[in-house]
């Protein structure tokens, strides 16, 4: 009786320890990485903001590059209209000149229309020109970012351990 009371106790005394032995197991802490990888993947976090950026910028250019096909249509029939407009006022003035009556009211609203038709034209042109001059500004925030991404392209490849 005397050994089975012993080995109980032995058993007991084991299952104790490894009770305890897994608790002291689980309070320790053990890294997968090494601060070598850590800095490693903080560089690539670094990158891949740099690239979603750059992404960013060329979604953006496109964007104001269909702006500025719309301001190009509309450069297109302003200066249509400006154009058929001079050509009525010169056809209407080249009437006059060969000997018809003069129609001064006439010849002023085609004057009147001319003249908005050229005012509305070069609103057009300056519109056009201001949107093609922020797309050049986003174009060389593009090649900035190119070439500060491609300083910071990791070439290190990083391991667990």
């Amino acid at each position: 009786m005397l050994t089975k009371h012993a080995t109980m106790k032995k058993i007991l005394f084991f299952l104790f320890a490894l009770v305890i032995s897994s608790f002291v197991n689980a309070q320790t802490y053990t890294p997968k990485v090494s601060k070598d990888s850590v800095g490693i993947l903080t560089n690539r976090i670094d990158v891949l903001k740099a690239s979603i950026k750059l992404l960013e910028l060329k979604i953006a250019e496109s964007k104001e590059e269909t702006e500025v096909e719309k301001l190009r249509l509309k450069l297109l029939e302003a200066n249509g209209n400006s154009k058929t407009s001079a050509e009525r006022v010169s056809n209407h003035s080249a009437k006059t000149i060969s000997g018809s009556s003069v129609d001064l009211k006439a010849m002023e609203k085609l004057s009147k229309k001319s003249k908005a038709d050229a005012e509305s034209a070069l609103k057009a042109l300056e519109r056009f020109n201001k949107q093609i001059s922020s797309v050049e500004d986003i174009r060389s925030q593009i090649q900035s970012e190119e070439r500060k991404l491609g300083y910071k392209s990791p070439k290190i490849v990083y391991t667990y351990k």
